[in-house]
């Protein structure tokens, strides 16, 4: 499958299904990207979202960013890996990320779609 065009998407759950840790972390990864508006609130870049579905944390990269800024597109898979996080890649991920799907983590049951 060809891969280019499609976002990552980095779940808080390990490949052993067990949620990381710290619980924050997806505000930490997102934060290297973020800046503060003229409001003086924080504004995430829109390439890498902090995103909560269903109970589990995860971070979404969009994929314009492996050609905006490869060294961080790559960082952020290594993180990924060296810390044994599930990651998947999908179309249009950033613009609908209401549409993800967590993947089961240890001691919780599958959820069926509704």
């Amino acid at each position: 499958m060809e891969l280019a065009g499609f976002d990552v998407v980095i779940w808080g759950i390990t490949m052993a299904g067990k949620p990381f840790r710290p619980s924050d972390w997806t505000e930490r990864i997102a934060g290297l990207t973020s800046a503060f508006g003229e409001d003086r609130k924080l504004v995430y870049s829109p390439l890498v979202l902090p995103v909560m579905v269903d109970g589990a944390r995860a971070v979404i990269v969009g994929h314009e960013l492996e050609a905006i800024e490869p060294r961080l597109f790559r960082f952020l898979l290594s993180f990924a890996q060296d810390n044994e996080l599930q990651v998947v890649r999908l179309k249009n991920a950033v613009a609908s990320p209401h549409g993800l799907v967590p993947p089961p983590a240890a001691g919780r049951e599958p959820r069926e779609p509704v």
